[in-house]
């Protein structure tokens, strides 16, 4: 057991005048150690606390211990524990059920793993229970409905799954807060509507299904139940007359399946000060009246079906809003605008608004107001003053703007008289699977570099689920009838992974298959778990898994199809102005500061502007794997073949929390363990954005032997990123913002690892 040098005791005197040592009224027995925060690690020898017959109260917490002595479970009139932020790990010994006085118990943040031992049934006395951040498994044991004092009850970021106990609601009439986050719990909303004294409700992230009803009851002021699969009308809600509206404080129904319209008692919310509705199957709506909120300081609508203008909002406490992915239009209320700076965070992206952006940096107008016009004249328009530049540039620009205007207009005429000579429909081949269902497997199938098997007797016997429409019965047996068999035919790519088709699934579903080929040691029933726990992972620049198949030893993946392709087939595999067999958008937009322009898919990437487009939503994306998910998501296979485009040209990254299905060896999931692996990864593609270059392959005429990584390090340290900048984008936008990004990929590739920045540094230095 060790003891931070730097902190100085005097241990003369009387052990009770100790600093953290508590005594008896007689001095006799000591009745409370606290010992936190002194940097204390390893190992507790035996027979040191545990021979403290008389402790009442144990304060251990914010050190570095590593595991507990054998005789501390004797400590019998032992109230008061707290064992959190430690590096505590294996199980925890039944023996906590001699603690039978114990009235607080805190081991969170540690790494507990392993059952919650059924002994705590034994504690009668027990009011606080906080086993947080930990890796706790199973179900929560029957025992705990015993431990009738509860007040307290915190299990979030654990591996809990399995149903709550039955009875679990009436067990505790005394249980203010309640934290299951962050679990694989299953049940309904009904599981907690007999919890009269809750007041703090959270269990986000887990798998609870019903509607919402039968949780606002009671004495409820913080109601989290985000990132579940609740359905139903959330106007139903309103109808629950006994619950009391000007309780709740906090209340967050995001990433659900709720529909209707938004029609809660909010004007008996007065207190109301959080409200998140996000992510939700809402019908198209006029913005909710929420004017009666004069306390809300955070209010989330982003993607709920608004329509309509936002209304002048007069909630003056509001620190964020976010009203992103709607289809919002008209004018933003110059008084909104003008509380805009005041606020922490807001969004209105991907909507059909309009505003005067005087006031506003050129950044704020791209990532706050994405897809909004600019309605400043001209002279005041900040965007335009900054490019218009000297009279030579902008006669440059003229000049530019007719000649790209006759060849297009050329270029669409070729287009148009060569579509009609051989315009394509894809059919979807029928394969006679259908009608030869009566055959049985296993089927084999071989693409260019591997050959897999679905060890399955009969393809009809094996569902395939898809998480948006679980009602929809479909099998292996569409699976095969959708990609032609697994033909060739249908082959997109094959990478790490494993091969990628693209198919049609019954009901118009497009869809890319990929196939896991290589087996991992998780079971069928960890797997589909860990699948859909993907699946419920949602970001505007991640792309969506939309279901899976267990199909013998291959786990199969199946994400929306991208209908654009992927970065490596745009920039290198393609020579730009020849249209892939895989991309078969006819027309396709890229961004401009004012507005779009329709340009040929072909010239996609020929723009500083869209190529940082790129670089920008693909660091969004790993921000988010990396600090918006808990346990944080590695990605372990950024590349440029990983980062597709949709149909709005937005980029959105794939395969991420494969590797773990995938199933790797030790030494290579050791290796690649590390946030910074990804963030190297990243640096890479953003070498290739702004160079145009392959990671391996390219010559380079000063240097022999070299790869990109080094080729641009190399020139940045020099200080001639410029000469590394692809000629096809250089007169597009100014130098030294592609030069800064060459920087910022210079960080990101650091031969140290900690002396990469984190991706949420690289999204703010982007």
């Amino acid at each position: 057991m060790g003891l931070n040098s730097s902190m100085s005791y005097n241990f003369s005197g009387s052990v009770c005048s100790w600093k953290g040592m508590h005594c008896d009224t007689k001095k006799e027995n000591l009745i409370g150690l606290k010992a936190s925060s002194l940097g204390l690690s390893g190992i507790i020898p035996d027979t040191t606390i545990g021979k403290l017959a008389k402790l009442q109260s144990l304060d251990l917490s914010n050190n570095k211990i590593t595991a507990l002595p054998s005789d501390i479970w004797s400590l019998g009139s032992l109230k008061w524990l707290n064992l959190s932020s430690n590096q505590i790990s294996g199980s925890l010994p039944n023996n906590v059920g001699n603690f039978g006085l114990l009235e607080v118990i805190d081991l969170s943040g540690n790494n507990f793993s392993g059952e919650i031992p059924a002994t705590i049934t034994s504690l009668l006395s027990l009011q606080v229970l906080n086993l947080a951040g930990n890796g706790f498994e199973w179900c929560i044991p029957r025992g705990i409905l015993n431990c009738k004092a509860l007040v307290s009850v915190d299990l979030s970021s654990n591996r809990l799954n399995g149903s709550l106990p039955d009875g679990f609601g009436a067990a505790f009439p005394k249980l203010k807060t309640l934290n299951l986050a962050r679990n694989e719990i299953h049940g309904l909303d009904t599981d907690f509507a007999e919890l009269m004294s809750l007041t703090s409700l959270n269990i986000s992230r887990n798998l609870f299904k019903g509607s919402v009803m039968g949780v606002f009851q009671g004495q409820l002021k913080v109601i989290d139940l985000s990132m579940n699969q609740l359905q139903g009308h959330i106007s139903k809600v309103q109808f629950n007359s006994t619950y009391k509206w000007s309780h709740l404080v906090y209340l967050d129904l995001s990433e659900n399946q709720l529909s209707g319209e938004i029609s809660l008692n909010l004007s008996q919310a007065q207190n109301l000060r959080h409200l998140n509705l996000a992510y939700n199957r809402f019908a198209i709506q006029k913005f909710p009246r929420i004017e009666m909120l004069l306390g809300l300081e955070y209010l989330n609508l982003s993607k709920t079906n608004l329509i309509g203008h936002i209304p002048s909002l007069a909630n003056k406490s509001l620190k964020v809003l976010d009203v992103s992915h709607n289809n919002l239009s008209g004018e933003i209320p110059v008084s909104l605008l003008e509380k805009l700076p005041l606020m922490e965070r807001y969004n209105f992206s991907y909507n059909n608004l309009t505003l005067c952006a005087l006031g506003f940096s050129p950044e704020t107008f791209k990532t706050a107001f994405y897809g909004s016009s600019n309605s400043c004249p001209i002279a005041a328009n900040p965007v335009l003053i900054e490019r218009r530049g000297n009279g030579h540039k902008g006669l440059k620009l003229a000049l530019a703007l007719t000649l790209s205007t006759v060849c297009l207009l050329a270029g669409l005429l070729i287009l148009a008289f060569g579509c009609r000579r051989k315009s394509r429909k894809w059919v979807v081949k029928q394969p006679s699977y259908k009608e030869e269902q009566h055959i049985s497997g296993p089927f084999s199938f071989q693409t260019d570099s591997t050959t897999w098997v679905a060890d399955v007797k009969q393809a009809t016997s094996v569902p395939v689920v898809i998480f948006e429409k679980p009602l929809l019965n479909i099998t292996f047996a569409d699976l095969l009838s959708a990609t032609s068999n697994f033909d060739r035919g249908t082959l997109l790519a094959e990478g790490k992974f494993g091969p990628v088709y693209r198919g049609f699934l019954p009901g118009g579903i497009h869809v890319a298959v990929k196939v896991l080929v290589h087996g991992s040691t998780l079971t069928d029933q960890e797997a589909a778990r860990e699948l859909e726990y993907l699946g419920r992972i949602k970001h505007p620049n991640l792309v969506p898994l939309t279901g899976y198949c267990l199909a013998g030893d291959q786990r199969i993946a199946i994400y929306d199809y991208m209908e654009n392709g992927n970065l490596q087939n745009l920039l290198h595999d393609l020579p730009l102005g020849v249209q892939a067999t895989e991309d078969w958008s006819n027309d396709t937009w890229v961004e401009d500061n004012n507005g779009i322009q329709n340009v040929g898919s072909e010239g996609l990437l020929t723009t500083w502007a869209f190529r940082h487009k790129i670089a920008l939503g693909t660091a969004r994306a790993l921000a988010f794997l990396h600090h918006g998910c808990s346990p944080p998501i590695i990605h372990r296979d950024v590349k440029a073949s990983s980062v597709y485009l949709d149909l709005n040209l937005e980029p959105r990254l794939s395969d991420f929390g494969l590797a773990k299905i995938f199933g790797t060896d030790l030494e290579d999931e050791i290796a690649r363990s590390s946030p910074k692996s990804d963030i190297y990864c990243f640096g890479v593609v953003l070498f290739e954005l702004i160079t145009g270059r392959k990671p391996i392959g390219d010559d380079y005429p000063e240097e022999q032997e070299t790869n990109l990584v080094s080729w641009v390090r190399g020139l940045v340290r020099k200080n001639q990123g410029s000469k590394a900048i692809d000629p096809k984008i250089r007169d597009t936008g100014p130098d030294y913002q592609m030069e800064e990004a060459l920087k910022i990929g210079y960080l990101c590739t650091a031969d140290i690892p900690s002396k990469r920045p984190s991706m949420q540094q690289i999204v703010g230095l982007l």
